[in-house]
Protein backbone atom coordinates (compact mmCIF):
# COMPACT_ATOMS: atom_id res chain seq x y z
CA UNK A 1 0.00 0.00 0.00
CA UNK A 2 1.35 3.71 -0.74
CA UNK A 3 2.12 5.37 2.63
CA UNK A 4 -0.64 7.47 3.85
CA UNK A 5 -0.16 11.29 3.96
CA UNK A 6 -2.13 12.52 6.74
CA UNK A 7 -2.00 15.75 5.87
CA UNK A 8 -4.50 15.49 3.00
CA UNK A 9 -7.89 13.26 2.68
CA UNK A 10 -6.87 11.58 -0.91
CA UNK A 11 -3.16 10.24 -1.95
CA UNK A 12 -4.01 9.54 -5.96
CA UNK A 13 -0.51 7.35 -6.10
CA UNK A 14 -0.88 3.60 -7.34
CA UNK A 15 -0.53 0.96 -4.80
CA UNK A 16 3.19 -0.58 -3.86
CA UNK A 17 3.69 -3.93 -2.84
CA UNK A 18 3.95 -5.00 0.92
CA UNK A 19 7.34 -3.24 2.09
CA UNK A 20 7.20 -6.25 4.98
CA UNK A 21 7.72 -8.39 2.55
CA UNK A 22 9.73 -6.88 -0.63
CA UNK A 23 13.26 -5.29 0.14
CA UNK A 24 14.40 -2.80 -2.75
CA UNK A 25 11.74 -4.02 -4.95
CA UNK A 26 13.20 -7.52 -4.93
CA UNK A 27 10.85 -10.47 -3.13
CA UNK A 28 13.30 -12.13 0.03
CA UNK A 29 13.44 -15.46 -1.60
CA UNK A 30 14.38 -17.47 1.44
CA UNK A 31 11.37 -16.04 3.41
CA UNK A 32 8.67 -16.40 0.13
CA UNK A 33 10.13 -20.24 0.28
CA UNK A 34 9.03 -20.51 3.68
CA UNK A 35 6.00 -19.54 3.54
CA UNK A 36 5.29 -21.56 -0.07
CA UNK A 37 6.46 -24.81 1.76
CA UNK A 38 4.50 -24.11 4.70
CA UNK A 39 1.38 -22.84 2.98
CA UNK A 40 1.50 -25.58 0.30
CA UNK A 41 1.19 -27.95 3.70
CA UNK A 42 -1.20 -26.41 5.28
CA UNK A 43 -3.46 -25.88 1.67
CA UNK A 44 -3.14 -29.72 1.19
CA UNK A 45 -4.59 -30.25 5.22
CA UNK A 46 -7.05 -28.18 4.43
CA UNK A 47 -8.34 -29.99 1.45
CA UNK A 48 -8.29 -33.58 2.97
CA UNK A 49 -9.96 -32.72 6.07
CA UNK A 50 -12.58 -30.66 5.00
CA UNK A 51 -13.59 -33.52 2.65
CA UNK A 52 -13.12 -36.22 5.46
CA UNK A 53 -15.22 -34.32 8.21
CA UNK A 54 -17.96 -33.38 5.63
CA UNK A 55 -18.15 -36.69 4.60
CA UNK A 56 -18.09 -38.04 8.19
CA UNK A 57 -20.83 -35.27 8.99
CA UNK A 58 -23.04 -36.84 5.90
CA UNK A 59 -23.45 -39.77 7.90
CA UNK A 60 -23.63 -38.63 11.36
CA UNK A 61 -25.61 -35.36 11.18
CA UNK A 62 -29.07 -36.97 9.81
CA UNK A 63 -28.79 -39.12 12.84
CA UNK A 64 -28.54 -36.46 15.13
CA UNK A 65 -31.27 -34.76 13.81
CA UNK A 66 -29.17 -31.83 12.13
CA UNK A 67 -30.57 -32.19 8.34
CA UNK A 68 -32.64 -30.26 5.67
CA UNK A 69 -34.77 -31.53 3.09
CA UNK A 70 -33.17 -30.72 -0.51
CA UNK A 71 -36.38 -29.13 -1.74
CA UNK A 72 -35.10 -29.17 -5.55
CA UNK A 73 -35.31 -32.94 -5.88
CA UNK A 74 -38.35 -34.59 -6.88
CA UNK A 75 -38.31 -37.02 -4.01
CA UNK A 76 -36.99 -34.26 -1.36
CA UNK A 77 -33.99 -36.25 0.07
CA UNK A 78 -32.94 -36.11 3.68
CA UNK A 79 -29.31 -34.22 3.37
CA UNK A 80 -26.83 -33.18 6.51
CA UNK A 81 -27.15 -29.60 7.32
CA UNK A 82 -24.17 -27.45 8.89
CA UNK A 83 -21.87 -28.65 6.68
CA UNK A 84 -19.95 -26.33 6.79
CA UNK A 85 -18.36 -27.10 9.76
CA UNK A 86 -16.22 -29.54 7.88
CA UNK A 87 -14.49 -26.17 6.31
CA UNK A 88 -14.35 -24.29 9.37
CA UNK A 89 -12.61 -27.57 11.20
CA UNK A 90 -10.50 -27.79 8.07
CA UNK A 91 -9.12 -23.41 7.86
CA UNK A 92 -8.62 -24.36 11.54
CA UNK A 93 -6.25 -27.25 10.59
CA UNK A 94 -4.38 -25.29 7.93
CA UNK A 95 -4.32 -22.14 10.00
CA UNK A 96 -2.41 -23.86 12.68
CA UNK A 97 0.06 -26.41 10.86
CA UNK A 98 1.09 -23.54 8.80
CA UNK A 99 1.52 -20.79 11.50
CA UNK A 100 3.34 -23.72 13.66
CA UNK A 101 6.03 -23.51 11.02
CA UNK A 102 6.37 -19.81 9.65
CA UNK A 103 5.28 -17.99 12.65
CA UNK A 104 7.19 -14.73 14.02
CA UNK A 105 6.28 -11.95 15.19
CA UNK A 106 6.30 -9.88 12.71
CA UNK A 107 3.20 -7.84 10.91
CA UNK A 108 2.14 -10.63 8.24
CA UNK A 109 2.13 -13.45 10.79
CA UNK A 110 0.15 -11.63 13.16
CA UNK A 111 -2.21 -10.53 10.28
CA UNK A 112 -2.83 -13.87 8.85
CA UNK A 113 -3.66 -14.48 12.69
CA UNK A 114 -6.11 -11.87 13.15
CA UNK A 115 -7.76 -13.03 9.60
CA UNK A 116 -7.61 -16.82 10.09
CA UNK A 117 -9.26 -15.82 13.57
CA UNK A 118 -12.10 -13.53 12.65
CA UNK A 119 -12.83 -16.17 9.90
CA UNK A 120 -12.76 -19.14 12.63
CA UNK A 121 -15.07 -17.23 14.97
CA UNK A 122 -17.82 -15.92 11.68
CA UNK A 123 -18.08 -19.59 11.64
CA UNK A 124 -18.75 -20.29 15.04
CA UNK A 125 -21.81 -17.30 14.98
CA UNK A 126 -23.01 -19.88 11.98
CA UNK A 127 -22.85 -23.13 13.82
CA UNK A 128 -24.99 -21.29 17.11
CA UNK A 129 -27.30 -20.21 13.64
CA UNK A 130 -27.36 -23.16 12.27
CA UNK A 131 -28.53 -25.32 15.96
CA UNK A 132 -30.64 -22.67 17.49
CA UNK A 133 -31.57 -20.00 14.60
CA UNK A 134 -30.04 -16.48 16.25
CA UNK A 135 -32.36 -13.62 15.77
CA UNK A 136 -31.72 -11.16 12.65
CA UNK A 137 -31.09 -8.72 14.67
CA UNK A 138 -28.70 -10.28 17.06
CA UNK A 139 -26.88 -12.17 14.60
CA UNK A 140 -25.10 -8.94 13.01
CA UNK A 141 -23.80 -8.14 16.44
CA UNK A 142 -22.19 -11.16 17.11
CA UNK A 143 -20.24 -11.11 13.32
CA UNK A 144 -19.37 -7.56 14.44
CA UNK A 145 -17.76 -9.13 17.71
CA UNK A 146 -16.01 -11.75 15.40
CA UNK A 147 -13.95 -9.19 13.61
CA UNK A 148 -12.62 -7.63 16.48
CA UNK A 149 -9.06 -10.17 15.82
CA UNK A 150 -8.92 -8.32 12.14
CA UNK A 151 -9.42 -4.73 13.65
CA UNK A 152 -6.67 -5.17 16.38
CA UNK A 153 -4.54 -6.07 13.55
CA UNK A 154 -5.46 -3.30 11.26
CA UNK A 155 -5.65 -0.33 13.56
CA UNK A 156 -2.52 1.42 12.14
CA UNK A 157 -4.37 1.20 8.89
CA UNK A 158 -6.15 4.11 7.88
CA UNK A 159 -7.52 4.44 4.10
CA UNK A 160 -8.96 2.76 1.04
CA UNK A 161 -7.80 2.45 -2.40
CA UNK A 162 -9.62 2.99 -4.95
CA UNK A 163 -8.80 2.63 -9.00
CA UNK A 164 -8.21 5.55 -10.98
CA UNK A 165 -8.65 7.79 -7.69
CA UNK A 166 -6.08 6.77 -4.66
CA UNK A 167 -5.81 6.14 -1.24
CA UNK A 168 -9.56 7.63 0.79
CA UNK A 169 -7.89 8.06 4.00
CA UNK A 170 -10.35 7.32 6.36
CA UNK A 171 -8.58 7.51 9.62
CA UNK A 172 -9.81 5.72 12.73
CA UNK A 173 -13.00 5.27 10.54
CA UNK A 174 -11.29 2.63 8.51
CA UNK A 175 -10.73 -0.20 11.50
CA UNK A 176 -13.61 0.73 14.00
CA UNK A 177 -16.05 1.46 11.28
CA UNK A 178 -15.01 -0.15 7.42
CA UNK A 179 -13.36 -3.56 8.92
CA UNK A 180 -16.73 -4.74 10.97
CA UNK A 181 -19.28 -3.13 8.48
CA UNK A 182 -17.24 -5.12 5.95
CA UNK A 183 -17.00 -8.29 7.19
CA UNK A 184 -20.79 -8.03 8.49
CA UNK A 185 -22.58 -7.32 5.25
CA UNK A 186 -20.13 -10.09 3.36
CA UNK A 187 -21.25 -12.43 5.42
CA UNK A 188 -24.85 -11.82 5.29
CA UNK A 189 -24.45 -11.06 1.02
CA UNK A 190 -23.18 -15.00 1.04
CA UNK A 191 -26.14 -16.32 3.30
CA UNK A 192 -28.23 -14.73 0.49
CA UNK A 193 -27.66 -16.55 -2.83
CA UNK A 194 -27.78 -20.04 -1.68
CA UNK A 195 -30.05 -23.24 -1.63
CA UNK A 196 -28.82 -25.05 -4.89
CA UNK A 197 -26.45 -27.73 -4.74
CA UNK A 198 -22.93 -26.33 -4.98
CA UNK A 199 -23.63 -22.91 -5.31
CA UNK A 200 -22.65 -21.59 -2.22
CA UNK A 201 -19.21 -23.65 -2.00
CA UNK A 202 -18.43 -22.98 -5.61
CA UNK A 203 -18.88 -19.36 -5.71
CA UNK A 204 -16.63 -18.92 -1.81
CA UNK A 205 -14.00 -21.28 -4.27
CA UNK A 206 -13.90 -18.87 -6.84
CA UNK A 207 -13.73 -15.47 -5.10
CA UNK A 208 -11.35 -17.04 -2.42
CA UNK A 209 -9.12 -18.41 -4.86
CA UNK A 210 -9.09 -15.16 -6.66
CA UNK A 211 -8.43 -13.42 -3.61
CA UNK A 212 -5.44 -15.59 -2.97
CA UNK A 213 -4.04 -14.95 -5.84
CA UNK A 214 -4.42 -10.87 -6.69
CA UNK A 215 -2.58 -11.27 -2.45
CA UNK A 216 0.27 -13.45 -3.88
CA UNK A 217 0.95 -11.09 -6.87
CA UNK A 218 0.17 -7.62 -5.18
CA UNK A 219 2.62 -8.75 -2.38
CA UNK A 220 0.99 -10.28 0.40
CA UNK A 221 2.52 -13.95 0.51
CA UNK A 222 0.97 -14.87 3.87
CA UNK A 223 -2.93 -14.02 3.16
CA UNK A 224 -2.59 -15.56 0.07
CA UNK A 225 -1.66 -18.71 2.32
CA UNK A 226 -5.00 -18.13 3.91
CA UNK A 227 -6.97 -17.81 0.71
CA UNK A 228 -5.46 -20.81 -0.42
CA UNK A 229 -6.50 -22.77 2.99
CA UNK A 230 -9.68 -21.00 2.68
CA UNK A 231 -10.40 -22.37 -0.96
CA UNK A 232 -9.19 -25.45 -0.69
CA UNK A 233 -11.13 -25.62 2.30
CA UNK A 234 -14.27 -25.22 0.34
CA UNK A 235 -13.15 -27.34 -2.66
CA UNK A 236 -12.52 -30.17 -0.21
CA UNK A 237 -16.24 -29.51 1.19
CA UNK A 238 -17.44 -29.17 -2.45
CA UNK A 239 -16.87 -32.94 -3.78
CA UNK A 240 -19.65 -33.83 -1.31
CA UNK A 241 -21.57 -30.47 -1.70
CA UNK A 242 -21.45 -30.68 -5.85
CA UNK A 243 -25.11 -32.04 -7.81
CA UNK A 244 -26.84 -34.14 -6.27
CA UNK A 245 -25.90 -33.08 -2.79
CA UNK A 246 -24.69 -35.09 0.38
CA UNK A 247 -24.64 -32.21 2.66
CA UNK A 248 -25.31 -28.40 2.94
CA UNK A 249 -23.10 -25.91 3.84
CA UNK A 250 -25.70 -24.17 6.22
CA UNK A 251 -25.20 -20.45 7.52
CA UNK A 252 -22.18 -22.13 9.24
CA UNK A 253 -20.70 -22.71 5.09
CA UNK A 254 -22.56 -19.02 3.92
CA UNK A 255 -21.64 -16.52 6.47
CA UNK A 256 -17.69 -17.64 6.62
CA UNK A 257 -17.70 -17.54 3.31
CA UNK A 258 -18.67 -13.99 3.08
CA UNK A 259 -16.07 -13.53 5.96
CA UNK A 260 -13.31 -15.19 4.64
CA UNK A 261 -13.97 -12.85 1.41
CA UNK A 262 -13.92 -9.54 3.50
CA UNK A 263 -11.35 -10.62 5.43
CA UNK A 264 -8.72 -11.66 2.60
CA UNK A 265 -9.75 -8.06 1.00
CA UNK A 266 -9.00 -5.90 4.22
CA UNK A 267 -5.95 -7.83 5.29
CA UNK A 268 -4.34 -7.20 1.54
CA UNK A 269 -5.33 -3.76 0.91
CA UNK A 270 -7.61 -5.52 -1.82
CA UNK A 271 -10.78 -3.88 -0.62
CA UNK A 272 -11.95 -2.28 -4.16
CA UNK A 273 -11.75 -6.11 -5.71
CA UNK A 274 -13.19 -7.87 -2.60
CA UNK A 275 -16.35 -5.75 -3.46
CA UNK A 276 -16.22 -6.43 -7.21
CA UNK A 277 -16.51 -10.24 -6.04
CA UNK A 278 -19.22 -9.35 -4.05
CA UNK A 279 -21.25 -7.79 -6.72
CA UNK A 280 -23.53 -11.19 -7.98
CA UNK A 281 -24.29 -11.36 -3.90
CA UNK A 282 -25.18 -7.51 -3.78
CA UNK A 283 -27.57 -7.98 -7.01
CA UNK A 284 -29.46 -10.65 -5.51
CA UNK A 285 -29.72 -8.49 -2.57
CA UNK A 286 -30.90 -5.99 -4.07
CA UNK A 287 -33.50 -6.91 -6.30
CA UNK A 288 -34.98 -8.85 -3.24
CA UNK A 289 -35.56 -5.51 -1.07
CA UNK A 290 -37.17 -3.90 -4.63
CA UNK A 291 -40.30 -6.36 -3.02
CA UNK A 292 -42.62 -4.56 -0.78
CA UNK A 293 -42.20 -7.45 1.47
CA UNK A 294 -38.71 -8.11 1.79
CA UNK A 295 -38.24 -9.94 4.35
CA UNK A 296 -41.12 -12.06 3.69
CA UNK A 297 -40.94 -13.41 0.04
CA UNK A 298 -40.32 -16.92 1.36
CA UNK A 299 -43.61 -17.07 3.44
CA UNK A 300 -45.77 -15.43 1.17
CA UNK A 301 -44.35 -16.92 -2.39
CA UNK A 302 -43.22 -20.67 -1.23
CA UNK A 303 -39.70 -21.60 -2.85
CA UNK A 304 -38.87 -22.57 -6.65
CA UNK A 305 -40.27 -25.96 -7.94
CA UNK A 306 -39.42 -28.88 -9.75
CA UNK A 307 -41.27 -29.59 -12.70
CA UNK A 308 -41.92 -33.23 -13.64
CA UNK A 309 -39.27 -32.71 -16.56
CA UNK A 310 -36.44 -31.70 -13.81
CA UNK A 311 -36.33 -27.60 -14.56
CA UNK A 312 -37.20 -24.92 -12.54
CA UNK A 313 -40.24 -23.31 -11.73
CA UNK A 314 -39.13 -19.74 -10.25
CA UNK A 315 -41.17 -18.28 -6.64
CA UNK A 316 -42.87 -15.20 -7.31
CA UNK A 317 -40.77 -12.70 -5.75
CA UNK A 318 -37.60 -10.93 -7.45
CA UNK A 319 -33.85 -12.39 -7.27
CA UNK A 320 -30.73 -13.38 -9.30
CA UNK A 321 -31.70 -16.98 -9.61
CA UNK A 322 -35.27 -16.67 -10.70
CA UNK A 323 -34.02 -14.45 -13.47
CA UNK A 324 -32.56 -17.54 -14.52
CA UNK A 325 -34.86 -19.39 -14.88
CA UNK A 326 -37.21 -17.32 -16.71
CA UNK A 327 -34.63 -16.36 -19.66
CA UNK A 328 -35.08 -20.42 -20.77
CA UNK A 329 -36.10 -23.58 -18.62
CA UNK A 330 -33.09 -24.24 -16.99
CA UNK A 331 -32.13 -27.48 -14.28
CA UNK A 332 -30.64 -27.13 -11.29
CA UNK A 333 -27.29 -28.59 -12.27
CA UNK A 334 -27.56 -25.77 -15.05
CA UNK A 335 -28.59 -23.15 -13.39
CA UNK A 336 -25.53 -23.70 -10.57
CA UNK A 337 -23.05 -23.68 -13.66
CA UNK A 338 -24.42 -20.67 -14.99
CA UNK A 339 -24.35 -18.72 -11.64
CA UNK A 340 -20.65 -19.78 -11.12
CA UNK A 341 -19.79 -19.01 -14.92
CA UNK A 342 -21.32 -15.43 -13.57
CA UNK A 343 -18.95 -15.44 -10.49
CA UNK A 344 -16.13 -16.22 -12.59
CA UNK A 345 -17.08 -13.15 -15.14
CA UNK A 346 -16.52 -10.71 -11.89
CA UNK A 347 -13.62 -12.72 -11.16
CA UNK A 348 -11.96 -12.11 -14.03
CA UNK A 349 -12.94 -8.05 -13.97
CA UNK A 350 -11.33 -8.05 -9.96
CA UNK A 351 -8.19 -9.86 -11.69
CA UNK A 352 -7.77 -7.77 -14.31
CA UNK A 353 -8.79 -4.34 -11.85
CA UNK A 354 -6.16 -5.67 -9.21
CA UNK A 355 -3.12 -6.37 -12.00
CA UNK A 356 -3.57 -3.03 -13.49
CA UNK A 357 -3.46 -0.77 -9.72
CA UNK A 358 -0.48 -3.53 -8.23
Amino acid sequence: MANDHHGSRLDTRVRRWDSTVLEDGRAISSQVATIASAGSAAAALALVTSYLVARFESVKLPALGISGVDIHKPDRPVRAEMGGLAVLVAIAAGSTVYLGISFTLDGPSVLFAGAALTIALTGLVGVADDVVELSQKFKPFLIVTASIPLILCLLSRNSIFIPTIGNIHLYLLYPLVAVPLAVTTSANFSNLLAGFNGLEAGCAAISLGTMALLSGVTGHPAIAVLGCIATFAYVGFLMLNWYPAKIFPGDTGTLMAGAALAALGLASGLEFEAIVLSIPAAMDFALKMMHRHPFKQRHMFGNTRVRADGTLEPAGYPAVVHAFMKVSPITEKELVVSLLAMQAVFASLAIGIGLAFA
